[in-house]
């Protein structure tokens, strides 16, 4: 990749925005939250994110000269088989992530192309198929490679935040000339109840603000890595929390949680840009198309690097034998095709599944799904000991987030607890409410589900490992005999 090709400081912050800030979750989280959410997204803000951008930030910059990401990471603090289970579960439960969410780019273009979501009940049935076609033309987006597909991340994310700061400045504007909070603000309100319900909400919202890890991938294609990446760091962390923050503040002013809850989930955040502008005399259904475009755009390359750098970070930089070799083939500038049509293939056959009918497989996917689901929470336990022990052995280092080791060690520490409780907490949401023998299978399912798809990854890299060994052995053995 050529110099004028490596990515700038700017398209930099834009890929750490991109895939970690969604206005969706803002409003998703405020249905089931209300005002709590203000507050909470403070905490998380706070007390996680931020450390967790630093402790990436500072490992990054040491580790510059590779591209494995949170792998290279975790296998220079503490080694290469802790760097394994922490980037086969990363990945795992990103591509259980993904094929879910294709089918939120036909909504979006709904939205941005009709001002309404036409995909109701009776045209659900095509959004798997339209997920296929979504899922090959991102693909192939993805080995095109990032200098290309960080243009669309750039220009995404600026106008994803150029959005956002107008709703805050409209609703708040709205607010000071008069027109009412549509949230009852009050201590009762605001101030969270640390009931079980609330402590499952909260837990998503802690993996709400994941995705800043996704850029450390592509740390050798940064222009001057030393300095950009952890500079990047820190303005994507400042920008994204306070889109967060403020983004909450003013959905509760424009809506009331009877409202969110009505519009639902998956079209909570078109909603509320509708009423603001309507509150300004401005066409409502014209400011949705114009933000549904604008998430469209930000959608499609928010997945593009989800499907690519969770690749770099599984099969870039681990060791020869791990995985059979046209699966860690890569190209000059550190994209693997190879890998990136064959997990395409795996995504297409998950989605394709329930198109057929064939209930005994799709029950089995259905499994794979359930004991996939906190897998992505791993990653950040284990990158938050490895962060412990890399301050603890590398004291000299060129850039330091935490100035202090009592800092640094205090906001990683409190980030790992906030890591396992969220794990904890996050699986609350499938077992409350069951009891009995179906209360005890959701707890192996959801607990112990990314424990057996971890063993799984294991016995795959021994039997990887095993047969490479052997079959080294073998040509050794035949090189000297011809001798």
């Amino acid at each position: 990749m050529g110099e004028n090709k490596k990515i700038k400081l700017w398209a930099l912050v834009m890929l750490i925005f991109v895939p970690t800030f969604n206005f969706t979750n803002i409003a998703s989280n405020a249905v089931y939250l209300g005002a709590t959410a203000i507050p909470s997204w403070v905490i998380v803000s706070v007390l996680y994110f931020l450390p967790l951008c630093g402790v990436i930030a500072e490992m990054a910059s040491f580790n510059k000269d590779k591209d494995g990401g949170i792998y290279t990471w975790v296998e220079q603090a503490i080694g290469e088989k802790w760097a394994f289970i922490s980037t086969w579960s990363y990945f795992i439960g990103i591509l259980f992530y993904l094929q879910m969410v294709f089918s939120r780019i036909p909504v979006a273009a709904s939205w941005a192309l009709l001002g309404r979501n036409v995909f109701t009940d009776s045209n659900a049935y095509l959004l798997p198929i339209l997920s296929i076609f979504i899922c090959i033309a991102m693909t192939y987006i993805a080995t095109i490679g990032v200098s290309k597909f960080s243009k669309l991340a750039d220009f995404g994310g600026k106008f994803t935040l150029a959005a956002t700061v107008i709703f805050v400045v409209m609703a708040v504007v709205g607010y000071f000339n008069g027109t009412p909070s549509a949230t009852e603000f009050s201590v009762e309100s605001v101030v969270p109840k640390f009931n079980v319900s609330y402590f499952s909400t909260f837990s998503w919202l802690l993996f709400a603000v994941s995705g800043s890890e996704v850029a450390g991938t592509y740390i050798k294609q940064t222009e001057n890595p030393k300095k950009t990446f952890p500079k990047a760091m820190v303005i994507a962390t400042i920008l994204i929390a306070l889109s967060y923050i403020l983004g909450s503040v003013a959905v509760q002013l424009i809506a009331s949680p009877d409202v969110l809850e009505s519009a639902g989930i998956k079209d909570a955040g078109y909603v509320v840009y509708s009423i603001v502008a309507n509150n300004f005399g401005i066409n409502g259904k014209i400011v949705v198309q114009i933000y549904a475009a604008i998430f469209l755009v930000t959608s499609i390359a928010a997945y593009i690097i989800w499907m690519e750098s969770p690749i770099r970070a599984m099969f870039g930089e681990v060791p020869k034998g791990t995985f059979p070799e046209f699966l860690v083939k890569k190209r000059e500038d550190g994209t693997l095709v190879n890998a990136l049509w064959v997990q395409c293939a795996i995504l297409i056959v998950l989605i394709a599944i329930p198109l057929f009918g064939l209930k005994s497989i799709d029950a089995f996917f259905k499994l794979l799904t359930d004991l996939s689901a906190l897998t992505v929470v791993i990653p950040y336990i284990i990158l938050m000991f490895a962060y412990m022990s890399f301050r603890k052995n590398n004291k000299d280092i060129d850039f330091k987030f935490f100035k202090s080791d009592v800092l640094a060690y205090t906001m990683s520490g409190i980030a790992l607890v906030l890591s396992c409780t969220g794990f904890l907490g996050a699986g609350l949401d499938y077992v409350v409410g069951s009891s009995g023998t179906e209360a005890i299978l959701q707890i192996v399912k959801t607990y112990g589900g990314p424990l057996i798809l971890i063993a799984m990854g294991l016995v795959i890299r021994y039997i990887s490992q095993k047969s490479y060994n052997k079959s080294n052995k073998g040509r050794l053995e035949d090189k000297k005999k011809a001798v």
